[in-house]
């Protein structure tokens, strides 16, 4: 089964990262999606006390994917201009890609930063590895 890009993301999923200070943080993503590449997105991680909540929006354009957070929790810094190359517009179920990492800030992927992407049974899950080897992992699951 494979489906467009915009229909693979679009829905609600369950979120679970770990940083490379093994620091787990859960939460969950909204994504709204039009059909033609372009996207938006509600984050809220939970936590004790209030969630954190991020919205942003995405754009997938010749293979390149940018994200950027339009609105940021209050004292947090709002992150723009992070892009993933030759993303796919078509997801397979099975997908198994490695794709280059801009991060928000930095000029282009060429310091070796790059995500690791898999989808199996309604689960996605990335792992960023940094330029120093250090990696984050992003479990997402497709809320049913």
């Amino acid at each position: 089964m494979s489906w467009a890009f915009d229909a693979f993301v679009k829905g609600r999923w369950t979120v679970e990262s770990t940083t490379p200070g093994k620091s787990t943080l859960k939460g969950t993503v909204t994504v709204m999606a039009d059909g033609g590449g372009n996207g938006g997105f509600t984050l809220v991680w939970a936590r004790e006390g209030a969630p954190i909540t991020w919205s942003g929006g995405y754009l997938l354009r010749g293979g390149h994917l940018r994200i950027d957070m339009h609105q940021a929790p209050t004292g947090m810094e709002r992150l723009t201009g992070g892009e993933a190359l030759t993303v796919p517009k078509e997801v397979e179920e099975g997908a198994s890609l490695v794709l280059p990492w801009q991060p928000p800030g930095h000029r282009d992927t060429g310091d070796g930063q790059r995500l690791n992407v898999t989808y199996r049974n309604n689960v996605l899950h990335i792992v960023h590895t940094e330029r120093n080897g250090s990696e984050s992992v992003h479990v997402c699951t497709r809320a049913t």
